[in-house]
């Protein structure tokens, strides 16, 4: 049973989350909307308020249904990436639309909300656990012998190089310049952000695993801790056509009804499904849950759970289920960090002072997937698809009976 204090606790991370989501910079910008359970123990999905999304070939069926059900029409209708309609709904609630609208089409999944990502949570917000002042180092792995360089998107908050250089970890040198800046660390001169640092974190522990023989950019997508499904899978065609043989995605979303959402399965139809030689390594979520978590439940990503710090029993915490395809340790990982002031949900704070900090959540589990895919790549010189291949069959037989495959470092 969730205790009031529970629920409370989960309400203000939906606040914290949304007052991120309000104060990014302006083209990120939007309101932050989540649908509870029924006992209001659990949030079932957050989402963008003001847009539903449907196929192109829906819209007159979409717009005829608004017409049955006596609703306004959409204010504007946009042309969306893969072939997708963004129908502007103004202030009314989309998840409550998109119930109307469904009872008059039949189907839940004609229309539906534009379903927002965050960086891991159900019933938790964020990572799994909020970040603990550590003097580090970052644990690492002997840089692997081999030829190649593998190209590497890390879809996160983005990377800021001043954290790099407080915590004095030389394989950021590996980051190419490229990478977008995590602009949103900060609330103050000296007050860190929820979420801040974020990206350079996750980067910092698939470099431990990786070594610095490789190439990786880092995506500035997740501001503030979230975004919207149909701006992650923009950014993910724009890394996957840029040449990313790895893309290591650190966030995920729970749907409306627990159908896999349209942004994504238009991404997967129009762009991932054409290509042969990349691999999507995801996040598979804090919720202790084996209810999917998309876009690590599909069949097209490479799902990492996490593992307690030892690696011989998953956290209590991760979630699992068939749809989980590897374990990695996740739990008290020491990663870079911004110095500065940091205030927990409880209101109490912490100054980090060394660059460093212990962070938990399958955020930090993916990466190593990730970076142990890069590993193999460079030892054996293969592709990532067949280094995937290499690394979940040293995972199966790695494998307890309470915890499934493994990869251990």
């Amino acid at each position: 049973m969730v205790m009031r204090h529970d629920r409370e606790a989960l309400a203000a991370e939906v606040e914290r989350l949304r007052t991120n989501c309000d104060e990014m910079r302006v083209e990120r910008r939007f309101e932050l909307r989540a649908r509870w359970n029924q006992p209001r123990t659990e949030i079932d999905f957050l989402y963008k308020n003001g847009q539903l999304i449907c196929e192109s070939r829906d819209l007159d069926l979409v717009l005829r249904a608004f017409d049955d059900a006596e609703l306004d029409r959409p204010a504007a209708i946009d042309d969306g990436p893969f072939g997708l309609k963004v129908l502007d709904v103004g202030e009314r609630d989309a998840a409550e639309l998109a119930d109307e609208l469904a009872s008059r089409l039949g189907s839940d999944d004609i229309v539906t909300p534009n379903h927002v990502l965050d960086t891991q949570g159900h019933p938790r917000l964020c990572p799994a656990t909020e970040p603990v002042p550590s003097g580090g180092p970052v644990r690492d792995l002997d840089n692997p012998s081999g030829a190649g360089q593998p190209r590497i998107g890390v879809v996160d908050t983005g990377y800021l190089q001043a954290i790099a250089q407080a915590s004095g970890y030389t394989r950021f040198a590996a980051v190419n310049p490229a990478s977008e800046l995590d602009d949103a660390v900060y609330t103050t001169r000296t007050a860190i952000r929820p979420y801040g640092g974020h990206g350079t974190a996750t980067t910092g522990a698939l470099l431990s695993v990786a070594g610095d023989s490789v190439d990786i950019t880092v995506t500035d997508c997740l501001v503030g801790g979230a975004v919207d499904e149909l701006t992650i899978t923009e950014d993910l065609e724009r890394a996957v056509n840029g040449g990313a043989e790895i893309v290591s995605v650190q966030a995920g979303l729970y749907t409306r009804q627990g159908r896999s959402p349209k942004a994504f399965n238009a991404f997967y139809r129009q762009v991932f499904s054409r290509l042969s030689t990349t691999v999507l390594v995801v996040a598979a979520g804090n919720g202790g849950t084996d209810r999917p978590f998309w876009p690590a439940a599909y069949d097209w990503c490479t799902a990492v759970g996490a593992l307690t710090h030892g690696g011989d029993a998953r956290t209590g915490w991760t979630n699992y289920g068939y749809w989980v395809d590897v374990y990695a340790s996740g739990e008290n990982i020491v990663v870079p960090f911004p110095n500065g002031t940091y205030t927990y949900l409880d209101g109490l704070s912490a100054d980090f002072t060394q660059g460093h900090a212990i962070w938990s959540g399958t955020s930090f589990a993916a990466p190593v997937v990730a970076g142990m895919i890069a590993r193999r790549m460079i030892e054996r010189n293969i592709s990532a698809p067949q280094a995937r291949d290499v690394v979940l069959a040293e995972a199966a037989v790695a494998a307890l009976p309470s915890t499934g495959p493994r990869v251990l470092v």
